[in-house]
């Protein structure tokens, strides 16, 4: 976490990028928590009815990449988890209820076997969801990786408002 606080330092000086902030993000949450890929996305504004990858990091090729986005109404059960429960913990994310409509279209063509998200809220108003994804095995999340990316989710939430501010 001492890399991303780093990163958010510099977002605040003005010697960093936001982007250079999220990838930093990403990097050190499949360093610490062992995933295979990580990623933030973003709730559309006004509705919050799809999710833009704001960033994605990818640990087998250390590949980033941007712009992806995930509707409601393609995947109603996945946004109806996160939006209540504030998180989805799928070891098996094939078969979870609220993950499985991935398995096509996401899940079969990249690997992954196993997710973990955890949804960044700004007052009560849901702003971001940090994914953590894990390829060719399950994983079996622990308490600890929980913890980890919700700390982690506080660290994107300063980003964030540093974020807006500069946009004001």
């Amino acid at each position: 976490m001492d890399r991303s606080k780093q990163a958010l330092r510099a977002l605040k000086a003005g010697t960093g990028t936001y982007d250079q902030f999220l990838e930093t993000i990403c990097r050190e949450i499949t360093e610490q928590i062992g995933s295979t890929r990580a990623s933030v996305w973003m709730f559309t504004e006004p509705l919050r009815d799809a999710i833009e990858c704001a960033c994605l990091y990818d640990q087998r090729d250390g590949s980033v990449q941007r712009g992806a986005v995930l509707r409601e109404e393609d995947f109603p059960d996945y946004f109806a988890a996160v939006t209540t429960s504030l998180r989805v913990v799928a070891p098996d994310a094939i078969t979870h209820p609220a993950t499985r409509a991935f398995d096509d279209v996401y899940f079969a063509p990249l690997d992954i076997r196993s997710l973990l998200d955890f949804v960044v809220l700004i007052g009560d108003r849901p702003v971001a969801v940090l994914c953590c994804e894990h390829c060719a095995e399950q994983k079996q999340w622990t308490q600890a990786d929980s913890d980890y990316l919700q700390a982690m989710s506080s660290v994107l939430t300063f980003g964030l408002k540093q974020q807006e501010r500069a946009a004001a």
